[in-house]
């Protein structure tokens, strides 16, 4: 019923009711990770010529890919140097790749004899006669992924060094030709090496180690086992909390990172330390819509932070903190209207406010609070785990396949139409999330080592249903490729206070 729709319900609806969905980004994800393999190819092949040494392609890093070079040394500028231009090389001789089918047994020696360990136990797991190799100045490897048709393809990169062995490439993600300025993410950095550091203690870097876990009957204490970092980092979270006296937590972060179930456990959390959480939010701050702001098209953007009554905002947070009784608003969605009905908050001394929202790491938001009294906790699944060395995880994949499953049985939505939605969303964060996360305090990484396995028994399925004549056929694919090289997982493994149930469903948190 209208009455009882929801800010997501609104949302939703008019993404379907618009006859044309304006999208924002003009790369779509097929084509960015096309050229995100082939770039990758060239530094592989390029290091290996400069210096002799491999590369590992860790993880997503602020619109590039963060890269170890396996050589144990600090790398000087004349070494980076000549390897851009190794680089650039390549990519101006314009090399058609080549492409060799072998069988799975010889692709399996290939990689024994290479000591790329990983990749033979890979091979196995692939349901496949047959396996492709791609070939570049007499290299070998594979990316599971199409790669473009030459090296002149990928002339647009960067490659920017972040100390010790570490390399930054960068590479076009939304605009085509375009490649992002990179931000410092020191904090990011230190949050991914904190797991990193992790899996390899245990000795679970690649999506082998994992499978081998699995297969042996024992990936329930490893989920127990994961489970308990995961808890830890809520614990000592909260325990920062407490520690900085703060009085506004903000959480903050893109699509599908688990904000609401953490703002939810962090309260938990934070009540078992003798603090008092309280939810405020920001959704509930809407403009009223006759005054909400519209885009270029003439319709209406609730993205952008000036459809937030910003200095409505301020004003209650600042008489709140200030001791003083304030009645908060409830936004009405379906009239457009903020309404008053009766809900006061008079903080008391144990009393904590958490607010999440789109916004909340920007400053503007807060700009009338104090920075004293106010932390800022930055959310996203950040995970270690690779394919193998040369094959990393995506965040952004990671996020996309959790929200197609979250889509698909909380709204009834096909998976072609998350995929419609998913450029949108991204073009969201872009402005509005990302430019912001060097401001937060807190990291909180909700990524879990072993997830694709759980999520692969639901998005399987949703994926095998678009048609090749879809427009987003090939991205179902390369989706499939990836989630088929885990193993499955049962999901009655997974506890009910689990972020993961966010998005399959049966979580503790969910309203009643």
């Amino acid at each position: 019923m209208l009455k009882d729709m929801t800010k997501e319900d609104f949302f939703d609806k008019m993404v379907i009711d618009r006859k044309r969905v304006d999208f924002l980004m003009f790369m779509n994800r097929y084509e960015m990770k096309v050229y995100q393999a082939g770039l990758k190819f060239i530094l592989y092949v390029a290091t290996k010529k400069v210096l002799d040494c491999d590369v590992i392609f860790s993880h997503s890093l602020d619109k590039g890919i963060y890269v170890q070079v396996d050589n144990n040394q600090e790398l000087t500028y004349e070494q980076i140097d000549a390897i851009k231009t190794e680089m650039r090389n390549l990519i101006s001789q314009d090399i058609t790749y080549g492409r060799k089918m072998v069988l799975k047994k010889d692709a399996y020696l290939y990689y024994q004899k290479h000591g790329e360990l990983e990749k033979a136990g890979n091979t196995i797991t692939v349901n496949q006669k047959a396996v492709n190799l791609y070939e570049l100045g007499g290299y070998y490897n594979y990316f599971y992924m199409d790669l473009p048709d030459s090296t002149g393809k990928t002339d647009k990169f960067n490659l920017i060094h972040l100390g010790a062995n570490n390399l930054l490439l960068s590479h076009p993600v939304d605009i085509p030709n375009v490649v992002p300025e990179y931000k410092p993410q020191v904090k990011i950095l230190e949050s991914f090496r904190e797991y990193d550091s992790w899996i390899k203690a245990i000795g679970v870097s690649y999506v082998n180690d994992l499978n081998n876990i699995i297969a042996n009957s024992k990936i329930r204490s490893f989920i127990k086992q994961n489970d308990i970092m995961m808890n830890n980092r809520f614990f000592n979270i909260a325990k920062q909390i407490q520690e900085s006296g703060a009085k506004i937590i903000l959480l903050g972060g893109p699509s599908s990172s688990g904000k609401t179930t953490s703002t939810k456990k962090l309260a938990l959390y934070l009540s078992t330390l003798g603090l008092n959480p309280i939810y405020l939010g920001l959704d509930d701050y809407y403009k009223e819509r006759v005054d909400s702001p519209k885009d270029e098209n003439g319709e209406y953007d609730f993205e952008r932070l000036d459809a937030i009554d910003v200095e409505l905002f301020n004003t209650q947070l600042k008489n709140i903190l200030e001791g003083k009784e304030v009645e908060v608003p409830k936004f009405n969605f379906v009239t457009g209207e903020k309404e008053y009905k009766g809900r006061v908050i008079k903080l008391a001394v144990d009393d904590i406010i958490l607010i999440e929202g789109l916004h909340c790491l920007n400053e503007e938001l807060t700009h009338l609070i104090p920075k004293e009294q106010k932390l800022k906790i930055y959310i996203s699944p950040f995970t270690p785990l690779s394919i193998d060395r040369h094959n990393h995880i995506s965040t952004i994949d990671i996020r996309l396949i959790r929200r197609m499953i979250r889509d698909s049985w909380s709204r009834g939505f096909p998976p072609e139409l998350t995929l419609q939605m998913w450029g949108k969303v991204r073009a969201g964060e872009t402005k509005y999330v990302f430019p912001f996360t060097t401001e937060a305090d807190i990291i909180l990484n909700t990524a879990f080592i072993y997830e694709i396995g759980i999520l692969r028994v639901y998005g399987e399925p949703l994926l095998y249903s678009i048609p090749p004549e879809s427009e987003y056929y090939k991205e179902a694919r390369r989706l499939l490729n990836f989630m088929q090289m885990f193993l499955p997982i049962p999901s009655d493994h997974i506890n009910d206070d689990n972020i993961l149930r966010e998005f399959i469903g049966g979580s503790y948190f969910e309203e009643r």
